[in-house]
């Protein structure tokens, strides 16, 4: 049990490490994380687009999964802890099948037109119409550092559908070329990390193209900028190394899913507001496609480096 409201022992040592008196930082949040959604969050729930779920297969590997569908339709608020979540299916996603074997489960709702996002964590159930019944015990909004502003339209049609309905679904234990370049080419991933603390942790990262690097087929790496120092995905490292990462190609609708361990080591000053390296050895590689509607690129973010 951690002595703090907020944060759970791995999160405490990365913050002190960063020089974060934790004590404090868990006593300036205004109350303990809670599982309601307010007014406000009910209403940018409910107008979702498209988020990311993190979950955990049956060895406890975790994954990250999109969400996408119809405002009104993808999220249906049933009370303010309670989130009805239908997304289309991806070919391959094993979002469903692990909410089914172990519950375990987390969403990041985002908005990228407006660079809002909020995280939550609980637990899903799998209905008999195919939803999830997901229940959240903790939920708090983010800030929205490194968010590139993109406006989504999901009813929209960018041609990709033939190649969804057409593609089969692929799983390797390494990248291959076009994984890679997916990958290199990049503004915004997500990852999926757990904690037995607080349970299974879905989050954003953005920066510029290039700011993943893959150092070779199965292992990637990338800067991890100055963020909103709760680091909860590294604190959830320390504890358990087990991740996992997204990549959407926001055009194509092409769906790259990896799990495997992260590690952590500091970053060589070079001017860029950094500290540290993730560092992700990979332990599967699964592509799919979804029919991703629209996306328009607005304005990357500000407070990217160039």
């Amino acid at each position: 049990m951690s002595e703090y409201r907020n944060f759970h022992s791995g999160e405490a040592t990365i913050q002190a490490e960063s020089g974060i008196d934790t004590a404090k930082f868990d006593h300036d949040v205004d109350q303990p994380f809670q599982p309601e959604l307010n007014d406000s969050e009910v209403r940018f729930v409910g107008g979702r687009t498209f988020s990311v779920a993190a979950s955990l297969d049956q060895d406890r590997r975790p994954w990250a999964s999109p969400l996408i569908g119809e405002a009104g339709s993808l999220f249906s608020v049933l009370d303010l802890t309670t989130v009805r979540v239908q997304p289309r299916r991806v070919d391959g996603d094993p979002l469903f099948g692990n909410v089914e074997a172990n519950g375990s489960m987390g969403v990041l709702y985002f908005n990228p037109e407006i660079r809002r996002r909020a995280k939550s964590l609980g637990s899903g159930h799998v209905e008999p119409d195919g939803s999830i019944t997901y229940r959240m015990h903790r939920m708090f909004g983010l800030c929205p550092k490194y968010i590139f502003k993109r406006s989504h339209d999901p009813s929209e049609t960018n041609n990709n559908e033939t190649d969804a309905d057409a593609f089969q679904p692929t799983s390797a234990p390494s990248l291959t070329a076009e994984d890679r370049h997916q990958l290199e080419r990049s503004d915004t991933i997500f990852l999926a990390s757990h904690s037995e603390a607080n349970g299974t942790d879905p989050t954003h990262r953005g920066g510029p193209p290039g700011f993943i690097t893959v150092e070779n087929d199965s292992t990637i790496s990338m800067r991890e900028y100055v963020g909103n120092g709760m680091f909860q995905t590294l604190g959830n490292l320390l504890l358990d190394d087990r991740i996992g990462l997204l990549d959407v190609d926001f055009g194509s609708g092409r769906i790259l899913q990896l799990t495997g361990r992260g590690s952590v080591k500091p970053a060589e000053p070079n001017g860029v507001e950094t500290e540290r390296i993730l560092r992700i050895e990979i332990d599967e590689v699964r592509v799919g496609f979804v029919v991703v509607g629209v996306w328009t690129n607005i304005e990357a973010s500000p407070l990217v480096p160039s």
